[in-house]
């Protein structure tokens, strides 16, 4: 009866490593299965970091064409200005040799 004792005890300790075996194998999956969860929340959040950043892009683009043209009006603008400063200028000094 001894020996049969003994086969109880190695059976029960067996079956406490299967389920104990179980028990990780079922938590390294649950595990994987969350960092996968993980890893999939990861890819959508840096795609949409990617859209917005594509769309940053456009509007940045179009800040510097725009900047572009004010610059170019600002220096037509400024150059127009010159013209008719030298126009009144000599004009002036034509008054001003007459009045001589």
């Amino acid at each position: 009866m001894a020996h049969n004792g003994e086969k109880n005890v190695k059976v029960a300790e067996t079956q406490r490593e299967t389920r104990t075996t179980k028990a990780k194998r079922a938590s390294s999956r649950d595990r994987m299965s969350m960092l996968e969860d993980k890893f999939e929340r990861l890819e959508d959040g840096t795609g949409d970091a990617v859209e917005k950043l594509n769309v940053v892009d456009g509007r940045l683009d179009e800040l510097e064409t725009k900047g572009d043209k004010l610059k170019d009006n600002i220096n037509l603008a400024i150059n127009k200005e010159i013209e008719d400063m030298d126009k009144k200028r000599v004009a002036f000094q034509v008054a001003l040799a007459a009045l001589q």
